[in-house]
């Protein structure tokens, strides 16, 4: 772990995503920053959209909307753990912490989980499988920082089961 803190991070920390961040708190539940975005922030980019993972499961984050009014869209996602919250004119997806039990790369059955290194492990690349949290603490249980660094993409465990994929996303 270590302490993350840039422009770009605190351009972020809007008064919605700090509402965020309080709600979930109250309720004893973790809330990160993860993927993409963590990514973009290292690389010193600012996200074009940014992604959540929570220890809250489906249900708890379904009731924080309800408590707090905030409307939920796209429900498809509650299968494996996405609550979509529109807020603010702005779409944020917040998904509960998980291990792929079965998958094939694209679809899994999941299993939910309270362990950050767990979901990281079922993500495609190192570098993917980070978490910033909202106060700037950086989790990277495999070395994505070192393979940003070294312009090097290296999967997050064995890619030859099949079940990694990068998308067409990741090379645009």
């Amino acid at each position: 772990m270590s302490n993350f803190d840039s422009e770009e991070f605190k351009a972020l920390l809007t008064p919605t995503v700090k509402l965020f961040q309080k709600e979930f708190e109250a309720k004893g539940h973790e809330i990160r920053l993860c993927g993409g975005a963590v990514r973009d922030l290292l690389q010193g980019k600012r996200p074009k959209d940014i992604d959540f993972a929570t220890t809250a499961l489906p249900e708890e984050m379904l009731d924080i909307c309800s408590a707090n009014s905030w409307r939920t869209i796209n429900t498809n996602g509650l299968a494996h753990g996405t609550v979509t919250i529109h807020l603010d004119s702005e779409n944020f997806e917040i998904t509960t912490l998980r291990i792929d039990r079965v998958t094939d790369g694209r679809r899994a059955l999941v299993e939910y989980t309270k362990d950050w290194q767990l979901d990281a492990e079922r993500r495609d690349l190192t570098f993917n499988a980070m978490f910033l949290g909202l106060d700037g603490t950086l989790y990277d249980y495999f070395n994505g920082v070192e393979d940003l660094k070294q312009k090097r993409v290296r999967f997050v465990g064995n890619a030859s089961k099949g079940s990694k994929r990068i998308t067409s996303e990741f090379f645009g």
